[in-house]
């Protein structure tokens, strides 16, 4: 989920099963503030399309993940432990949050708009605000540019 959608590991933690649209024309999570959980800034509150890994995790899970639900310390051992004994840390200064930061690199390297970037990152953007950041039809298209192949291999 960390790599196709580049939220926050607390979010996905805390997704609540009225936030996972799989059955919309375009799957995607709702990331919103709940009365129990504060969201990290207003620019938090966001639509991320689903594709590739993420969305076949997603239908795997649509309840969402209530093992981890207000457990992003336990998430976050359980990945990192995941991570290092597959030698998938570069260095030792890669962390699970690291995963967030390539998606926006690769959003970068693909020529996916600033505006669009923010808007799937969940950052605060100092221009003026026109519009919506774009259908999720266009979303998933630009998404789909970074998404890393996917054919029912891991699931």
């Amino acid at each position: 989920m960390l790599i196709e959608t580049g939220a926050r590991p607390s979010e996905l933690c805390n997704l609540r099963p009225e936030n996972i649209r799989l059955d919309a024309d375009v799957p995607y999570l709702a990331i919103r503030e709940a009365d129990s959980r504060e969201i990290k800034a207003d620019a938090s509150d966001r639509d991320i399309p689903l594709v590739g890994i993420s969305l076949a995790a997603m239908k795997l899970h649509p309840e969402g993940f209530p093992r981890y639900f207000d457990k992003e310390t336990s998430l976050s051992a359980i990945l990192m432990k995941a991570l290092k004994t597959r030698n998938l840390l570069p260095t030792n200064r890669h962390k699970v949050y690291s995963l967030r930061h390539s998606f926006e690199k690769r959003m970068l390297e693909a020529g996916l708009e600033y505006d669009l970037r923010c808007t799937l990152m969940g950052h605060k953007n100092e221009r003026p605000d026109y519009g919506d950041g774009g259908s999720m039809m266009f979303r998933r298209n630009e998404l789909l540019k970074i998404a890393f192949p996917y054919d029912g291999w891991a699931l």
